[in-house]
C-alpha cells in the first residue's frame, strides 16, 4: 500500500503542475477517463483504471476520485506540450509504482 499512496501522492502533484485555470464541471467518467488532449495522458488514465480496478474495493474509491479530479484538472492546461511531459513523468512514476501491483495491465 505504501506504493499506492506514492502513485496517488505523484496524482496530486501532477494535477496541481502547470494548473493554469480551474476544471469545467462535470465530465469524465467515474475514475476520471475522457480526452485531455495530449495522447499519452489518456493511455496513462486508461491503464490506471484498469489497475484501480483489480485494487481492493475500499482503495477503489479513493484511486478513483484522485484521478478523477486529476483528469479535470489536465483538461484545464491550454499547453498541451507541457501536458504531455508531465503525462510521461506520471507514466514513468506509474508503471514503477503500480506495475507490480497490477502485473497484469499492459504497461507499454
Amino acid at each position: 500500500m505504501k506504493t499506492f499512496a506514492i502513485v496517488m501522492g505523484a496524482l496530486f502533484v501532477f494535477s496541481a503542475c502547470g494548473k493554469k485555470e480551474e476544471a469545467a464541471a462535470g465530465g469524465g467518467m467515474a475514475g476520471g477517463g475522457g480526452d485531455t488532449g495530449a495522447p499519452t495522458c489518456d493511455k496513462y488514465m486508461k491503464t490506471m483504471e484498469a489497475c484501480f480496478a483489480k485494487l481492493p474495493e475500499a482503495a477503489q474509491g479513493p484511486a478513483k476520485d484522485a484521478m478523477k479530479q486529476t483528469t479535470e484538472a489536465w483538461k484545464a492546461i491550454t499547453d498541451k506540450t507541457a501536458l504531455e511531459a508531465a503525462c510521461k513523468s506520471a507514466w514513468d512514476a506509474g508503471k514503477q509504482a503500480m506495475g507490480a501491483m497490477c502485473p497484469d495491465v499492459k504497461w507499454e
